[in-house]
This record gives C-alpha cells, structure tokens and sequence, in this order.
C-alpha cells in the first residue's frame, strides 16, 4: 500500500510523494510531460524498490489516460 500526494503540477511536469504503508519517510516520483514518463527521483528510505515502481505506475497511468490527478489517494494492491 502506498499513500500518494500531489507535490507539483505545471505545464513541465508533475511530482508525487509516495510513502510505503502509509508511514516513515516519503518517496519521490517525477512525470515529465514532454518525455510521457514517470521516474523515482528519491526512494523511500528502508522500504522496498517495489514500492517505488507501484507509485511510479500508478502516476504514470493517472498522467497518460488523464484520468483527473488527485491531490491525495492511496494506492492498494494483492
């Protein structure tokens, strides 16, 4: 489970923190509009890479279908 919050949006890009479990220090995720993609620009520190790449899925999915981006949401899977 990630907790996700809207850290920056403008015509360049789009910035989530990401935070694993929903507690301890917050990640990263940076989507480029002009490249159509999200990278890991810090990971969450003593946590998981799998959790960076779930956030970073997610924000990328949300940017590409222009779903609407919320302010925050929690990301759960199995």
């Amino acid at each position: 489970m990630n907790k996700l919050k809207l850290k920056l949006f403008n015509d360049e890009c789009i910035v989530y923190l990401y935070q694993p479990e929903g507690k301890g220090e917050w990640g990263e995720i940076t989507f480029v509009i002009a490249e159509n993609k999200a990278t890991v620009t810090r990971i969450a520190e003593d946590s998981s890479p799998a959790y960076a790449y779930k956030a970073t899925k997610r924000v990328e999915d949300c940017a590409r279908d222009k779903r609407g981006l919320d302010r925050e949401f929690t990301q759960a899977w199995y």
